[in-house]
C-alpha cells in the first residue's frame, strides 16, 4: 500500500479549505486535480476518507489517521525547508517580510534603495496586511509585529516604538479643541476590533462622529490630509498638512522583528535586521 506525497498534501488542503475549489487555489491545480488525487488515494486505501454532510465534512477514522500522517509530513518537510535556507550562506536571494501596508508602502519602501545599494542581489518581497502569516511554515522569513512572540521557536529582536498621533487638518484640529465630542473621526473596520488603536478610540472619541472606517492606514492617513476627520496615525505618516491634537502621542507601541530561530544564521536575513535597525531608528 503506496500514498503518494501529491495525494496526501492535496487530502490536507482539502481537509483546510472544505472544498475541491478551494483547496486547487490553494495549490494551485485545477478542481478535478484534486478530486482525481483523492479519489486515486481512497482507492488505494480501500476505504472511504470523509463523508460528506450538507455544507460540510466528516472525517472517517481512516481519514484522522491519514490527516495525522499528512501533517507529520508538512511539518518535516518546512523543517527541511527552513534548515536549508538557514544554510545558504549567500548573500543574495528572496527574502519575504511580512508588515502592514502603511509600513511597508510609505515607510519601508521609500528607505530600500539604502539596502540594495549596499545589497544589490537581494530580492525583497513585502507581504502588506494585518493577517498574521505563519514563520514557521515560511510563509514569510521575517515579520514586523507589534507584540513579542512567545513561541519558543521564534526569535524576536527589539526595533524600537512607534508613537501614534491624534491627528487631522488645522479646521478638524480645532474642533476638536473646540468641542472634543463633535468633532468628525476616521476609525477601524470591524477585521480589527482588539487593537490597541482601536481600544483607544473606543476610549477617547466613542462618542464622536465616524466618517470613515477603514483596516488600511494608508486610507486613514489619505482621508485625513483630505479633511474628512481625525485619524490615529503613527509618527511616520504625520504629512505636513496635519496637525497633532497634543504635542504628546496618544498610544506608544513597541515594534518587534521576528524569525524562526533556524533562519539566524542567514546572512540575507542579518542584513535586512540591520537596514531595519537603521530604519526604526528615525521612528
Amino acid at each position: 500500500m503506496h500514498a503518494d506525497w501529491e495525494s496526501l498534501r492535496s487530502f490536507a488542503a482539502f481537509v483546510d479549505a472544505g472544498s475541491f475549489s478551494g483547496a486547487a487555489r490553494v495549490l494551485g491545480v485545477t478542481h478535478a486535480t484534486i478530486g482525481r488525487r483523492l479519489q486515486q488515494l481512497e482507492q488505494t486505501l480501500a476505504a472511504p476518507l470523509f463523508i460528506r454532510r450538507a455544507d460540510d465534512i466528516e472525517l472517517t477514522r481512516l481519514g484522522e489517521s491519514v490527516l495525522a500522517a499528512a501533517r507529520a509530513m508538512q511539518d518535516q518537510t518546512r523543517q527541511l525547508a527552513r534548515t536549508l535556507a538557514g544554510e545558504d550562506l549567500r548573500m543574495e536571494g528572496k527574502l519575504r517580510l511580512a508588515c502592514t501596508d502603511a509600513m511597508g508602502t510609505l515607510f519601508l519602501a521609500p528607505r530600500l534603495p539604502s539596502l540594495l545599494q549596499q545589497w544589490p542581489a537581494l530580492d525583497i518581497e513585502l507581504a502588506m496586511g494585518h493577517q498574521t502569516l505563519s514563520l514557521a511554515r515560511r510563509e514569510a522569513d521575517l515579520a514586523l509585529r507589534f507584540a513579542r512572540p512567545q513561541d519558543g521557536e521564534l526569535i524576536a529582536r527589539r526595533l524600537g516604538v512607534v508613537r501614534f498621533y491624534l491627528c487631522g487638518t488645522a479646521d478638524q484640529v480645532a474642533a476638536w479643541r473646540h468641542q472634543r465630542g463633535s468633532a468628525p473621526v476616521i476609525g477601524y473596520d470591524d477585521s480589527v476590533p482588539d487593537i490597541p488603536e482601536t481600544r483607544w478610540l473606543a476610549a477617547h472619541a466613542d462618542g464622536n462622529p465616524v466618517r470613515l472606517r477603514s483596516a488600511s492606514l494608508v486610507a486613514q492617513c489619505m482621508a485625513a490630509r483630505a479633511g474628512v476627520g481625525l485619524a490615529l496615525l503613527p509618527s511616520y505618516l504625520l504629512a505636513p498638512e496635519l496637525q497633532t491634537v497634543e504635542s504628546t502621542p496618544q498610544l506608544v507601541r513597541e515594534l518587534w522583528a521576528v524569525f524562526h530561530r533556524d533562519l539566524k544564521a542567514l546572512p540575507r536575513l542579518r542584513a535586512v535586521l540591520e537596514w531595519l535597525q537603521a530604519c526604526c531608528g528615525e521612528l
